[in-house]
């Protein structure tokens, strides 16, 4: 039976990476504002509209961060664990079809579902966010598809149902790109360094 084109092309997972993003402008003015007293006046100084504006920011980065950090944090950690149970019986790794499919019901799926899960529990923490949520979701559900479809493929021995899952895939590829660069936008608006090789930082460090 035609092997799985997506099995060779597991290379990124949809949060890997995303999760570890810092605050490059508005934390260092904050740490400025607790050192000092002649700083700390002028923080005081600045009340009103300005200071309310101030607060309505710095709570959507950290409604930003929280999104990413801890949120997709946890899909990504379920999907961690999906896509290398489906590396270890696809491409170099592949052996047979009951392999695979043994290692789809048992492992694979049961570990995505818990991805999928997460992602429809996400509550967005300001507006902006709520865009970039349902995109999780979308991503998620297309690669939970492809993986139905894949075992209905080994089930019913059918290649045309290999083909809609390698289809789905190479939708779900497209989707976690498009994430990726409209996150990276929206991180950028409110002054988050959205930065996939920097080390993740807490919430709580704000």
């Amino acid at each position: 039976m035609k092997k799985l084109l997506g099995l060779a092309l597991i290379t990124a997972v949809l949060l890997s990476g995303c999760g570890e993003v810092q605050i490059s402008i508005n934390k260092d003015q904050e740490v400025e504002a607790e050192t000092g007293s002649a700083k700390n006046e002028k923080v005081d100084l600045i009340s009103d509209e300005p200071e309310s504006e101030k607060m309505k920011e710095a709570d959507k980065q950290k409604a930003i961060l929280q999104f990413i950090n801890e949120d997709i944090y946890k899909v990504a950690e379920y999907e961690v664990v999906a896509f290398q149970s489906l590396a270890s019986v696809s491409g170099v790794n592949f052996t047979d079809d009951q392999t695979v499919y043994r290692e789809l019901t048992t492992i694979t799926i049961p570990a995505y579902e818990k991805a999928l899960n997460e992602a429809q529990g996400i509550e967005a923490g300001i507006p902006e966010l709520e865009e970039m949520a349902n995109r999780v979701v979308t991503a998620t559900q297309t690669f939970y598809d492809a993986l139905i479809l894949e075992k209905k493929a080994i089930e019913d021995q059918d290649e045309g149902l290999i083909d809609e899952s390698n289809a789905k895939m190479e939708e779900y590829y497209k989707l976690v790109d498009a994430y990726h660069s409209d996150m990276k936008l929206l991180a950028e608006k409110y002054n988050v360094t959205y930065d996939l090789n920097e080390p993740k930082q807490n919430v709580e460090e704000l």
